[in-house]
Parts: C-alpha cells; structure tokens; sequence
C-alpha cells in the first residue's frame, strides 16, 4: 500500500472520488457521498473499508470520529500522478487568455506582469511570473564604452528583447579599441549563448592559454570579474492576487499573515521558483503541502512551468492556492499560459 503503484482499481477509484468532492466541496466527505458519484454500486460498508484502507496507508485523515474523510498531502500527489485526467480549459477560457495576453510583445517585462495578473484571475489563486536571470539571458550583443576613471559602460541586449545598462570600473585602464575588440569577440564568438555558459567558457580558454598571455582574453575575464555581464541573478518576481489568500477557508488568520509576509519577501518566492526550474522537466510541476521547501507554504500547493525564448528555458510561472486545488484545472491552466508566452517571446 506504501507504494502507490500497487493502489487497486477500486481504492483508486475511492480516492479519486474523495479527492474531486472534498476540493469542490471543502467540507469532509463520507461514504454515502462517495457511493454516489462512483460507476459501479458498492455498499456504504465496502465503501468505509476502502476508506479506512486509505487512512491507514496515509493518504486520508478524519478531523472528528462522526465526520468523513479529508485527503492528505499524499492523496493529492497521488491524484496529481496517478488518477486526475485532462482538464481541457473550454475554447471560451483559451480565448480569453489569448486576448488577454495579446498577440505581440512590446516589452517582455509587460507580458509576464500581463501572465501574472492573468494566472490569478483565471485560477481564483496567487499568480507568479519570474523573469529570466541575467545569467540564463541568450546574448544577442554586447557593446563597451569607456568612460573615466577606469569606469565602462556596458550594454547588453539579450533575448527575449531585453536591454540593459550598467556601469562597472576595473582594476586597470583599458583603452576603447581593447574594449571593442573584447566586445567583438563575444559577439561574435558567443552570439547565442546564455551569459551562464559564456562565463563558463571564457575562463576555461582563459585556463587553457595562460601560458600564451593573451591579452584579449584576459581584458574579456576581467569585465567578467567585475560584473559587467551579471546583474540580478534571481530574475524580476510579478506576483498578483496575494488578497486570494484571505478568501481561502483553509487559511486562519495567522496563517494568512505568515503567508503574506512570505509574498512579500520575493527573495523566498524566487527560490522556489528557481528549485522548480533546476529540478524538473519541460513540462508543468506541482508542489504540494510539505513539498514546499518554506515552511510558511506547506499549507499551500504551487503549480509552475518554465517558459521559453526558443528552445531556452528564461523563467517560469504559475499559481499558488491552498492544496484544497482544482489540480486538473489550474495544471493545465498553467500549461497553456506558459506555452502562449513562450510562443510570444520566441516570434518576436
């Protein structure tokens, strides 16, 4: 029983049943209920036995003796897996979002405050956008200019359209023409490449000719040094609908303050976010319950799924609720915005 694979048919089918009553209903459920909605006729006693199965291996609880059941966290991640099919949005909501997003990005900074107020609309849930890091940015040109005392200016244009200007100073004088030979060498080596592995790459040809002492590799590595092509590392937060959260039964009020203590430290939304997209596939996850890494979230599931520029993975997105969720809905809800922003970033 501990290992989900091996759940039958028919306790399957229970806990499904359980699974889709309780998120519509929030209130306990219990066998007569169940034995309603399954397709084929099981007595309310066989019902009660599948369900004391179910709390016995972890996956109901009984808040009171006389009330029904209440799945667990591991109910949910076995629905989630195992038993919820396709939940198609419906043409009307598909077009909504379209329309909602548009058809072109002017700024993609506008696009993901778009997506974010967008999720929480949809979803009835918290809405997340994190913008691509600096690191994970695909460089489609650089250009240094020299300013004084030993300052650069840097300006990046990265993709998905994103521009940005910093400047940096470095330990040496360094003369325009080595500044625009360094910046010709990145564009034209490194066009298409994220910062991350630019980096990376850079010091390791770095390594491999120091006995040469080539300047101009050495002036490259040094503006990297210096930071001038890093920035924010964590990437822009857009987070929409936080006051949801107070609408939720599930949450007390001080769970609601801890919560949204936890959406104002963005920092602490960002690291989820970025875990989510280190550690998982193309495609949508879901966090549930104590799956969260912060403590203040483990009444709370997050569903979220990277976006692309082209075939690079620059953010994510998705909806923070209580696990009391419409997982079917919201999983391909998530899907289908993270797929249009993509489509968007990537035409543009």
């Amino acid at each position: 029983m501990q290992d989900h694979v091996h759940l039958e048919k028919r306790l399957r089918e229970i806990l499904g049943a359980i699974v889709r009553q309780y998120v519509a209903s929030g209130a306990p459920v219990g066998s007569k209920a169940v034995a309603a909605s399954l397709p084929e006729s099981l007595s309310s006693a066989t019902i009660r036995n599948c369900m004391a199965e179910l709390e016995a291996a972890g996956f109901l609880s009984q808040p009171h003796i006389s009330a029904g059941r209440v799945p667990t966290d591991q109910a949910y991640r076995f629905y989630v897996d195992s038993i919820m099919g396709a939940a198609p949005l419906g043409p009307d909501t598909e077009k909504y979002i379209e329309q909602a997003l548009g058809r072109s990005v002017d700024e993609p900074e506008r696009l993901m405050a778009r997506a974010s107020r967008l999720l929480a609309e949809v979803s009835h849930h918290v809405g997340l956008v994190l913008g691509p890091a600096s690191f994970e940015k695909v460089l489609e040109h650089v250009k240094f200019v020299k300013l004084s005392e030993r300052r650069v200016l840097v300006v990046i244009v990265s993709r998905p359209d994103l521009v940005e200007n910093k400047v940096v100073r470095l330990d040496e004088e360094v003369s325009q023409a080595e500044l625009d030979s360094a910046a010709d060498y990145l564009n034209s080596e490194f066009q298409g490449w994220s910062l991350r592995a630019i980096r990376v790459q850079v010091f390791k040809r770095l390594e491999e000719m120091k006995s040469v002492c080539d300047r101009l590799l050495s002036n490259v590595a040094e503006l990297f040094s210096m930071g001038a092509l890093e920035g924010d590392e964590n990437g822009l937060l857009f987070v929409d609908g936080t006051s949801r959260i107070v609408e939720a039964p599930e949450f007390d009020a001080r769970k609601i303050k801890d919560l949204l203590a936890t959406f104002e430290q963005k920092a602490r939304l960002v690291r989820i976010l970025n875990t989510c997209l280190g550690s998982s596939g193309p495609g949508v996850r879901a966090l549930i319950g104590r799956e969260n890494p912060e403590s203040d979230m483990q009444q709370c599931a997050l569903i979220v799924a990277p976006f692309h520029y082209r075939h690079h993975a620059v953010g994510a997105l998705g909806v923070v609720g209580p696990t009391r969720m419409e997982y079917d809905r919201a999983i391909r809800m998530v899907e289908y915005v993270a797929h249009l922003c993509s489509k968007l970033l990537s035409v543009n």
